[in-house]
């Protein structure tokens, strides 16, 4: 059986860390060297493992000369058997060690834990929860900004909704997807359960679930979504914040909506249902259909109000308990 640590700390299924130069101890592969395009000037070391096709993990190691830094990115997958435990405060360390087994490097982890920092996570949690298309057609209509909000499918087996904007540090998303199959399908997922001991175990662990993930791209977004002041690993490893809740509450709104009536017997009203229904109660599909229909602004513009009540009525009445089931497994 897989055990569980506590559950009120942050888990991560890739992270981002920079340390000094002087963690990395030992090569024991061939690293590609980084050069100044300009100058010509060696800069760096790199290896990855995405030109090692035999290595089912994702490992990213780099060294910088000039800012004397060492750069270390890596998945969940490195923690092996115990890969479903995901990274946080009580597998950091074994995620590190693992790394030194490989054969690639010798890291100092002592050295890494007390002074290194988290510059890029993806903040992860599986729930035991069925995304059915239903699910994901609701979530699509109770978002509550649809024009901040974009969304998309994750990979066919989920959706991603984010705000798309310039700047990194205020972009934001949230993606929900079936853990299940996203781990079944790839073929580097395949061939990751294939090198275990527990293939089995982990499969009947992830049956089921579906996995809610948040990208915290930037030291800021880390402290800002972490409640803490800077992005120290140990700051980070005991941060008891709620990334994931937060994000969806942005998303979706902090409570659930309540029930409205809409008449349908006025004839008007009944008429702009149809559009919708006819649209897939996308309100930004209609407003592109009705926008060419009107010759003046005003025009469009007074029917699009109309429609957009009608559409905010219906998505009162058509709420369900979707979303506060959804806020209670995040939490």
């Amino acid at each position: 059986m897989i055990l569980h640590e506590n559950e009120k700390y942050i888990k991560f299924d890739t992270v981002k860390i920079k340390a000094s130069y002087k963690c990395l101890l030992e090569t024991y592969l061939r690293f590609n060297d980084m050069f100044n395009s300009r100058t010509g000037e060696k800069t760096g070391i790199i290896y990855n493992t995405k030109d090692d096709t035999l290595n089912p993990y994702n490992l990213f190691i780099a060294v910088g000369y000039v800012q004397k830094t060492l750069t270390l990115e890596f998945s969940s997958k490195i923690l092996l058997e115990d890969y479903p435990k995901l990274i946080s405060k009580y597998t950091l360390r074994k995620s590190l060690e693992n790394i030194n087994k490989l054969g690639i490097c010798k890291l100092d982890v002592d050295s890494i834990l007390e002074t290194g920092c988290f510059t890029n996570l993806h903040v992860t949690k599986d729930t035991n929860y069925e995304l059915t298309d239903k699910v994901l057609n609701e979530l699509n209509e109770n978002v509550k900004n649809y024009r901040r909000y974009k969304w998309s499918h994750y990979i066919k087996e989920g959706i991603t909704f984010s705000k798309d904007v310039k700047s990194i540090d205020c972009k934001e998303n949230i993606t929900l997807y079936n853990k299940e199959k996203e781990l079944s399908c790839s073929v580097n997922n395949r061939k990751f359960l294939n090198s275990l001991s527990n293939t089995a175990e982990i499969c009947e662990y992830f049956k089921g679930k579906t996995r809610f993930e948040i990208r915290l791209s930037t030291q800021n977004k880390i402290k800002d979504y972490l409640e803490i002041t800077d992005t120290k690993i140990q700051s980070v490893l005991n941060s008891t914040a709620n990334p994931i809740s937060l994000q969806f509450n942005k998303v979706f709104g902090e409570s659930n909506p309540t029930h409205a009536d809409i008449d349908l017997d006025n004839y008007e009203n009944y008429c702009m249902y149809l559009i919708l229904k006819e649209q897939g109660f996308d309100l930004q599909l209609v407003e592109q259909k009705i926008r060419n229909l009107y010759p003046s602004s005003s025009g469009y513009y007074e029917r699009k109000i109309k429609i957009e009540r009608i559409y905010n009525s219906l998505q009162l009445s058509h709420s369900t308990d979707l979303l506060g089931e959804i806020r209670n497994l995040l939490i």
